[in-house]
C-alpha cells in the first residue's frame, strides 16, 4: 500500500523539486520545517565536523535523497554576517553519503537527483533488515531517519533498528529519528490517553492535490505511527538495553505545530484552518498576504486540559504577534512619510508606536486581559515583537522592490518560526516528532 501511494503522489509531477506555494517541496516545507530540523542538527555535526574526519552519513528511508539537500544545506551556529561559506557539511568534507530506501521509484528519482555528487549513492533496501556491513567499520557519523520514516516502523522494528545501529555504531555516533505527534492538532479526534489506542493513522498523502482534485481519484492509504514523548523515550530505552549501549535521547522537539500538511486539508480535523498556504505566501518573492489569513482557531479537546493550555498559549502568542505587525504596517507608510518629509527639510520623528518596546498592545490580543500576563510569561513574544519593530522600522527607509512582500512579510514568517521553536515542548504536539540521540560507548 505504501509503495502505490508513493508511486500515486510522484504520477502527480508535485514531488518534483522545488514548487513554492504548493506541493511537497512548498516553501514551508524547505524554509521552515527543514531549516527547523537543521538548526536541531546544527550543533551536534559542528562537534563532528570539528574533530577533523570527514563525514559518513547512512540515510534511513531516503526517498528522494531530501535528506541529503536537507544536510549540506545546514548553517554554522554564529557566523557572521560578513562570512561566505556558511554550511556545516559540505562535499570536502563528506565522505559518504548512502541513501536507503524501499521503494525503487524513490530511488530512481534520488539517483537521478544527485547522480553527480561524489560519493553519494542510492540504493533499493529494507533498513529493516540492515546488513552489518551498513554500521560496521568504518562506521557512520549520522544515520538520519527524517520526514517520520519511522513512523513507517512497529515499535519491535524501530527497536530492533535502533539497537542494531547501537552495537555497531562508533562512539559518539548520532541518530536522528522523526515521528508522526500523537498529540499534533490535525488529527485531534484521535487524541487519547489510552497509549494502546489510537496508536496509527490512516494517512494520505491528499496534502500534494489541488483543492478538491483529491476527490477525482481514489488516494491509497497506509498505516504510520503516532508517538509522544513519554512513547518515544521508552522505545530508546528499550534499544538502549538490547543493544547494552547508551543511547542518549539529547533532543526531543515538537515541529511542524500550527502548520503541518494537513493543517490545510483538515482530512483529519475539521477545525483546522489553511494556515500553511498563508505561510507559503509570507515566503513567496512579490506577493502581498492577507495577514488575517494568518490567525490561528484553536478548538479545545474536552478532557486534555495540559494539552489544551500548551496550544492555547501558542495559538494567543502567535496571533498576538500576527495582530501586532498588522498594526504595524500603517505605520510602516507613516514612517515613509516621514522620511520623504525630513529629505524635504521638514524634519518628523518616526511615529513613536514603533518604539514600544516593552508592553503588548492590547489590541494584539483576543482578550486585553491578558496582555500583561502575556507579557510576563512569554519572553519569546516580545523578543518576536521587537524583532518586528526592527524590520518595520528598517524596511521604511528602503526604496527598492517592495519591501512588504519581499522583507517584512518573509521575516514574519521567520518570527513565527522561532516563537514556535520557543514554546514547544516536545511531548508529540507536531505534525513531526524529532528525536536526536548520542550514542556513548
Amino acid at each position: 500500500m505504501e509503495k502505490n501511494a508513493y508511486d500515486e503522489a510522484i504520477s502527480t509531477g508535485r514531488y518534483e523539486h522545488p514548487s513554492g506555494l504548493i506541493g511537497k517541496y512548498d516553501n514551508v516545507r524547505r524554509l521552515w520545517e527543514d531549516d527547523v530540523t537543521g538548526m536541531l542538527l546544527s550543533p551536534y555535526l559542528e562537534r563532528l565536523v570539528a574533530e577533523g574526519n570527514k563525514l559518513r552519513v547512512l540515510d534511513l528511508g531516503c526517498g528522494s535523497g531530501d535528506g541529503y539537500d536537507l544536510l549540506l544545506g545546514i548553517r554554522r551556529q554564529n557566523v557572521t554576517t560578513c562570512e561566505h561559506c556558511v554550511n556545516v557539511i559540505n562535499p570536502d568534507n563528506l565522505d559518504a553519503y548512502l541513501g536507503l530506501d524501499i521503494n525503487p521509484s524513490l530511488v530512481a528519482q534520488a539517483n537521478a537527483i544527485h547522480n553527480a555528487g561524489p560519493g553519494v549513492v542510492f540504493e533499493e533496501m529494507d533498513f529493516n533488515h540492515l546488513p552489518s556491513k551498513f554500521v560496521e567499520e568504518p562506521a557512520y557519523d549520522l544515520y538520519f531517519a527524517g520526514y517520520g520514516t519511522l513512523s513507517h516502523n512497529t515499535d519491535e522494528e524501530t527497536v530492533r533498528l535502533l539497537s542494531h545501529i547501537a552495537k555497531h555504531c562508533r562512539d559518539g555516533s548520532i541518530i536522528l529519528c522523526d515521528w508522526l505527534g500523537r498529540y499534533c492538532y490535525e488529527w485531534q479526534p484521535l487524541w487519547t490517553k489510552d497509549m494502546e489506542e489510537n496508536k496509527t493513522i490512516d494517512y494520505l498523502i491528499s496534502y500534494i492535490y489541488a483543492d478538491g482534485q483529491e476527490s477525482e481519484k481514489e488516494i491509497t492509504s497506509f498505516p504510520l505511527r503516532l508517538l509522544s514523548s513519554e512513547e518515544t523515550l521508552a522505545i530508546v530505552e528499550e534499544s538502549s538495553r538490547a543493544a547494552e549501549v547508551q543511547i542518549e535521547p539529547a533532543e526531543l522537539f515538537d515541529r511542524s505545530i500550527f502548520m503541518g500538511r494537513h493543517i490545510d486539508t483538515a482530512q483529519y480535523n475539521p477545525n483546522c484552518k489553511p494556515v500553511r498556504r498563508t505561510l507559503n505566501s509570507l515566503l513567496e518573492p512579490n506577493i502581498r498576504t492577507n495577514l488575517d489569513d494568518l490567525i490561528v482557531e484553536y478548538v479545545p479537546k474536552e478532557g486534555f486540559p495540559e494539552l489544551n493550555d500548551f496550544y492555547q498559549n501558542l495559538e494567543r502568542c502567535w496571533n498576538a504577534l500576527v495582530r501586532y505587525t498588522t498594526e504595524l504596517l500603517p505605520h510602516f507608510d507613516a514612517a515613509e512619510l516621514s522620511r520623504l518629509l525630513a529629505a524635504g527639510g521638514e524634519a518628523l520623528d518616526v511615529p513613536s508606536f514603533l518604539r514600544r518596546a516593552e508592553r503588548v498592545p492590547a489590541s494584539s490580543l483576543e482578550d486585553s486581559s491578558q496582555a500583561s500576563t502575556a507579557v510576563t510569561a512569554e519572553p519569546a513574544l516580545r523578543k518576536a515583537m521587537l524583532e518586528m519593530e526592527r524590520v518595520v522600522t528598517a524596511a521604511s527607509g528602503l526604496d527598492i522592490a517592495d519591501p512588504r512582500a519581499d522583507i517584512i512579510e518573509p521575516q514574519l514568517c521567520y518570527c513565527l518560526r522561532q516563537l514556535e521553536m520557543d514554546l514547544q515542548r516536545g511531548e508529540g504536539c507536531g505534525h513531526g516528532l524529532v528525536a536526536i540521540l548520542k550514542v556513548h560507548k
